[in-house]
């Protein structure tokens, strides 16, 4: 999976496979939950909705709507909106259900592209979660223009029947030359795959693409 690392040292190897199999895994998850019990009187969410396991500490601080995308952000408790290092972001694209993970892929990195001094982009990593399509890569910013900053972030998108959802977690560091490597590797980059993992697509009135228990 760590297409941003260039090493080709044993070690490097194995972690690539051990993050291979995180993500592999990642990709063919499904809930194995039930709808939330909700409190007498309450109406529960009807419909196609998103999921996600917000990391313990963090706290939202964006929700806007910017060129046909609802957003959401989330950052930890000690950052903001504007001075950030560390950033969880949900965006929703009504009515966006034609558009297959390859194009948006394509589309997002040509645009990214543009932002950035040094880009290494992974390979778009294909799946199945909930019963819904799924998909997962990785794109390294080593300078990012507006910024000055370095920036990784690691997508996940999943289509759904009523919209595309895109969850991207984004670390801004020093710049870097991400041709070459990546200052996010080990246990944030696993903690990210595992934050992804419990981002999804469920719908109430599909028994076969049940929300998680909470949901």
């Amino acid at each position: 999976m760590r297409a941003l690392i260039t090493s080709l040292t044993s070690d490097r190897i194995r972690r690539g496979l051990y993050m291979a199999a995180l993500v592999s895994g990642m990709l063919a998850c499904a809930p194995t939950a039930q709808a939330q019990q909700q409190p007498t009187g309450v109406t529960p969410p009807q419909g196609e909705q998103f999921f996600l396991r917000i990391p313990d500490g963090w706290k939202e601080v964006i929700r806007t709507r910017q060129q046909g995308a609802d957003i959401i952000g989330y950052v930890p408790q000690e950052q903001n909106a504007t001075q950030w290092t560390d950033m969880l972001s949900v965006q929703v694209f009504q009515g966006m259900t034609a558009l297959p993970a390859q194009s948006f892929y394509e589309r997002y990195g040509t645009s990214y592209r543009k932002s950035c001094e040094t880009v290494r982009i992974s390979q778009l990593q294909g799946g199945v979660s909930n019963g819904y399509p799924s998909a997962f890569w990785i794109m390294a910013c080593g300078n990012q223009l507006q910024t000055g900053a370095g920036e990784t972030s690691f997508l996940r998108l999943v289509q759904g029947n009523k919209a595309l959802y895109v969850a991207q977690r984004i670390w801004r560091t020093g710049r870097f030359d991400a041709q070459k490597t990546s200052p996010i590797t080990g246990p944030a980059s696993e903690m990210a795959i595992q934050t992804l993992k419990h981002f999804g697509v469920c719908d109430p009135s599909q028994p076969d693409r049940a929300c998680p228990k909470g949901q």
